[in-house]
This record gives C-alpha cells, sequence and structure tokens, in this order.
C-alpha cells in the first residue's frame, strides 16, 4: 500500500505545529566496524556491529508563523534542552510515527527563518531521536 503526504500534518501533542508542508526522517541506523587487519591478510573484510544503534534525526519545515504557540515552543525547548516526547509526524489522518516508549526528541534546530523579498517566510526544525527509534502507528491511507 503506497502512503501519500497529502495530508500530513505536524503535531505537538493535540495541537497542530502551524502551516508544516514536509517533514522527513533520516532512519534508524547501526554503526559497524570492521575486524583489525595484518599484513599478509588475504580475503574480506569482515564487519560486525560496534554499539548501540542510532535512533536518527527528524526534520519538518513549512510557513513561518511568528504567532504560532508551537513553533515558539519548539524554540524554547531547543535553548532549555527540553526532552519531546510528543511530536507526532503524520502522513494522513490515521498514520503517524513518534518517537517510542521511553525515548526523546532532542531538538537541535529551530526558528531557521527564511524570508524569501517576493513570497511567504518558511521556518524548519530539526530533532536528534534520543534512547528509542521512531514507531509508526496505523497503516492508513
Amino acid at each position: 500500500m503506497k502512503i501519500s503526504g497529502v495530508n500530513g500534518k505536524v503535531m505537538r501533542g493535540s495541537v497542530i505545529v502551524a502551516e508544516q508542508v514536509s517533514w522527513s526522517m533520516s532512519g534508524l541506523s547501526q554503526p559497524v566496524g570492521s575486524a583489525p587487519t595484518a599484513f599478509g591478510d588475504t580475503g574480506v573484510k569482515v564487519y560486525e556491529i560496534t554499539e548501540l544503534a542510532e535512533g536518527g534525526t527528524v526534520e519538518f519545515n513549512g510557513n513561518y508563523d511568528p504567532s504560532d504557540a508551537i513553533q515558539t515552543a519548539l524554540a524554547t525547548a531547543l535553548t532549555s534542552g527540553t526532552h519531546v516526547t510528543d511530536l507526532y509526524l503524520y502522513a494522513n489522518t490515521s498514520t503517524f510515527w513518534r518517537v517510542g516508549t521511553g525515548g526523546y526528541i532532542l531538538v537541535t534546530k529551530a526558528n531557521a527563518v527564511t524570508l524569501p523579498r517576493n513570497n511567504f517566510g518558511t521556518i524548519s526544525f530539526s530533532g536528534q531521536v534520543s534512547s528509542a527509534a521512531m514507531e509508526q502507528v496505523g497503516t492508513g491511507t
């Protein structure tokens, strides 16, 4: 089943982050390393998992709304180092992603505003997923 982002949105708790038009996740990744080799070794390098999985990052952007309380709250979360546990990335009304149980998102970029002369201002946010991977809830279209 294909999922469209046409009805996508970003929410903090039960409130929509105003005017966001796209979001993305880098996904879970696993650091690996190769076994040491010595002079004269032959064959193919062997790789193994070297540490805990990396939760990845989330990013979203859209139209800048200086009166939006949630855009302001995300900037405050950045400066205060608040662990955000209630950020939801919706693809549609019945499918969204959230950080897993025990995890949180550290806001790493906020208030990144672009104000072009001939268009609306845009704003972008980024966050580092920590302690648990993002999880999908629902499978609707």
